[in-house]
């Protein structure tokens, strides 16, 4: 029973990520400055999120060792995703270039909410109430996690019902995330460890090659701002 709860909160945690994209739905013919707000507002929630977060809980719950390769495995992984992408060229739209982000910050969100789910499967373990408030805190986060994958998904032209789906199947990865925690209760803290600092590793990449630099490229001083209102954000979250 006490599964079957835990589990169903986490459900709820990771579906709450589509009603960040149903916000960005929402808003209708966005300015240049909404873009660069919502960038920016993306990846300082990313950043604040990898450093508040994510890499304090590696190191709570494993070695600086493994903090520190799991963060440039997460980096590495993104880069060759990266290049083995085809390459988006100024000639080209701009819709392939905010697809491109959007697909991007999913990846990297999906990374980082599949441990948030372990966490949440782990801490139930220990204390029922503990994985309630976890589930609690990490929906929160998520609704503004999916506003920040479907606004660039929405500049690039995405049909809204596939961008509601996309976004909520990767708040989803919480709910894998929290029935490997329930199923494996002598799950490896080195492993989780290394899980929480791999998708800080690929969430800072995405937000210093990509989030950071084209918000900056539309707007610099709302960039700005937006980048320091999603870092704050993190903290009250976290």
């Amino acid at each position: 029973m006490i599964c079957i709860s835990i589990l169903w909160f986490s459900f709820l945690a990771g579906l709450v990520t589509g009603a960040g994209a149903l916000i960005a739905i929402i808003l209708k013919n966005p300015s240049d400055k909404l873009l660069s707000s919502s960038l920016g507002f993306a990846s300082g929630i990313m950043i604040g999120i990898s450093t508040l977060s994510l890499i304090p809980q590696s190191l709570e719950t494993g070695t600086v060792y493994l903090c520190v390769g799991g963060f440039v495995c997460g980096a590495l992984f993104l880069y060759l995703v990266d290049a083995t992408l085809p390459h988006i060229h100024k000639y080209e739209a701009d819709c392939d270039m905010y697809m491109k982000m959007g697909s991007f910050i999913a990846v990297g969100i999906a990374l980082h909410n599949l441990p948030e789910g372990m966490a949440i499967g782990t801490t139930s373990q220990i204390s029922m109430d503990l994985g309630l408030k976890t589930a609690f805190s990490i929906g929160i986060h998520n609704i503004a996690e999916g506003l920040a994958i479907a606004m660039p998904l929405c500049f690039g032209k995405m049909d809204k019902t596939r961008i509601v789906f996309v976004t909520t199947m990767t708040g989803l990865a919480t709910l894998i995330g929290a029935l490997i925690g329930v199923k494996l209760e002598q799950i490896s803290y080195s492993f989780i460890s290394f899980s929480l600092a791999f998708a800080a590793g690929a969430m800072i990449y995405i937000s210093s090659d990509e989030l950071i630099p084209h918000s900056h490229h539309v707007h610099s001083n709302t960039a700005n701002i937006s980048i320091l209102a999603g870092i704050m954000l993190a903290i009250v979250l976290r």
